[in-house]
C-alpha cells in the first residue's frame, strides 16, 4: 500500500486546523492550546523527512509563537494567534518578495528559490489563521459587518488573492492547466474582485466614509494591474509582456501585498516610533531592492546587448543565420552565458569542448537556465532543479518539457548561435 505523500497530509492537517478554529469555539477560544502540538508535529514530520528548511521554518515559526505567549501572557489566546500569525504572514511575505532582487545580487541567495513556495505557503496559511479568528471572533462570520470597517476589505483582497496562488502553486496545476484555462481563472477571480469591492463600496457609502474616494482609486489602480497582467493576447500585443497563465497570476501578489500595507495603516495599530519605523523600514526595503534589481538587470541587458554588437559578426550557412555573441575564451566549463538574438534570451554553455545553446527560460516557472550548471548531461534550473538535456533541450523521460534548442558554431574563436 503506497503511503500518503507527507505535504498532502500537512496540508490536510493545517486546514482541519483551521476550519475548526473558525467553527468551533472551544477550539478558537483554546487556539493556542491547539496550535502548539500541530506546529510541534509538523516539525517532528519534516525533521524525519530530513526536510531541513521546512523543519527550521516550522520551528521558527513554533518559536515565536512561544515567545509571544510568554511575553504576553495577559492577552486570551484568539487574540494573541491572530496577532502572531498576523506579523509571521507579514514578515513572510516580505522575504518572499525579497527572494527575487535579491537573487540578482548572490548566488546563495538565489538557491532559496527553490523555498520560496514553501514560504509564501506558509505565509497564506498564518494569514487565513488570522483572517479566520478575526471574522469568527469579531464579526461572527458576518462579511458584510466586517465591510463596514474599510481595513477589513484589504485584509480580504490580499487573503483572496493569496488563496488562489496558494491553490495554484501545486505543480500539478501548473503543468495541466491550458493557456484557455488561465484566461477563464484570471478573468472569473477579476469578475469576484469587482462584485466584491462594489459590495464594499455600497456599504461604505452608505456609512458616509470620507475617504471613500480614496478607496475607490486604489480598487481602479489594482484592477487596471489586474488586467495589464492579464494572460491575454491583446494585452501581450498592447504592453508587450510575456503571456504565461501561472505567472501572470501570481504577479498579483503586490496588489495582495499593497493591500496588506493599507490594512494595517488603517488599522491605526502602529503605535510609537519603533514599530513605525520597522514597519514602514521593512517596507521601504523590499520596494527598493526591487528598483534596484530591475536597475540592475536593464544595466545587465545593456552590456549584453552591447557585446554582441561590438562583436558584430554573422555568418550563413545551411540557410541558417549565425550571429556572434562571444569570443571562446569568455566562457568557463559548464557555467553560462545569457545573450538576446532576435529579442530572445539565450543561455549558452561551454561543455567538453563543445557549446550548447538553448532557450534562457525554464518551462516550469521560468527560470534563468543561464545560471544553472550542468550535471550528467543535463543542464539544471537553479530554481527548481528542472533538467533539460544538452543535446536536444528536454527534460529526460517520463517529462514531456522541452525548451528551445539551437545550433552553434565556433570561427575564428568566435561562438555564433543561430535561433532561425
Amino acid at each position: 500500500m503506497k503511503k500518503p505523500n507527507h505535504i498532502i497530509l500537512i496540508i490536510v492537517l493545517l486546514v482541519l486546523f483551521i476550519l475548526t478554529s473558525e467553527l468551533i469555539e472551544f477550539v478558537r477560544n483554546n487556539v493556542f492550546y491547539f496550535l502548539i502540538p500541530l506546529l510541534l508535529s509538523l516539525s517532528l514530520i519534516f525533521w524525519k523527512k530530513k526536510s531541513k528548511l521546512d523543519t527550521l521554518l516550522t520551528t521558527f515559526i513554533l518559536i515565536v509563537f512561544l515567545a509571544a505567549r510568554l511575553i504576553f501572557s495577559n492577552i486570551d489566546q484568539p487574540t494573541l494567534v491572530l496577532r502572531t500569525s498576523a506579523i509571521l504572514s507579514f514578515f513572510l511575505l516580505n522575504l518572499v518578495l525579497l527572494i527575487g532582487p535579491w537573487s540578482r545580487f548572490s548566488d546563495k541567495i538565489l538557491r532559496l528559490y527553490y523555498f520560496r513556495r514553501r514560504l509564501g505557503v506558509s505565509a497564506f496559511f498564518l494569514g487565513w489563521l488570522h483572517f479566520t479568528i478575526v471574522i469568527s471572533k469579531l464579526f461572527n462570520l458576518n462579511i458584510k459587518n466586517a465591510l463596514s470597517f474599510a481595513f477589513t476589505f484589504y485584509g480580504f483582497t490580499a487573503f483572496f488573492i493569496m488563496f488562489w496562488m496558494a491553490l495554484t502553486s501545486w505543480d500539478y496545476v501548473q503543468k495541466k492547466f491550458k493557456p484557455s484555462w488561465w484566461n477563464i481563472l484570471h478573468t472569473l477571480l477579476l469578475i469576484a474582485y469587482i462584485a466584491f469591492a462594489y459590495l464594499f463600496y455600497t456599504l461604505q457609502k452608505t456609512l458616509n466614509n470620507t475617504l471613500l474616494k480614496y478607496h475607490l482609486y486604489a480598487i481602479a489602480i489594482f484592477v487596471v494591474f489586474w488586467i495589464m497582467v492579464a494572460p491575454y493576447s491583446i494585452v501581450k500585443k498592447i504592453i508587450k509582456t510575456n503571456v504565461f497563465g501561472w505567472k501572470q497570476l501570481h504577479v498579483l501578489v503586490y496588489i495582495a501585498y499593497f493591500s496588506l500595507i493599507v490594512h494595517v495603516v488603517l488599522q491605526g495599530t502602529l503605535k510609537g516610533i519603533f514599530l513605525n519605523a520597522v514597519f514602514y523600514g521593512l517596507i521601504a526595503f523590499v520596494v527598493g531592492s526591487h528598483a534596484v534589481g530591475w536597475l540592475k538587470k536593464i544595466n545587465e541587458d545593456n552590456n549584453i546587448n552591447k557585446k554582441i554588437k561590438s562583436i558584430n559578426k554573422k555568418i550563413n550557412e545551411d540557410e541558417k543565420t549565425f550571429i556572434g555573441v562571444a569570443y571562446e575564451n569568455e566562457f568557463q566549463e559548464s557555467i553560462g552565458k545569457k545573450f538576446y538574438i532576435n529579442n530572445k534570451p539565450i543561455a549558452v554553455f561551454k561543455h567538453q569542448g563543445n557549446f550548447i545553446a538553448m532557450s534562457d527560460i525554464c518551462a516550469h516557472q521560468k527560470g534563468p537556465l543561464h545560471k544553472g550548471r550542468i550535471v550528467y548531461g543535463y543542464v539544471e534550473c537553479p530554481w527548481h532543479k528542472w533538467t533539460y538535456n544538452i543535446n536536444d533541450g528536454c527534460s529526460p523521460k517520463p517529462y514531456t518539457d522541452c525548451v528551445p534548442y539551437y545550433k552553434t558554431k565556433v570561427k575564428d574563436s568566435i561562438v555564433y548561435v543561430s535561433t532561425d
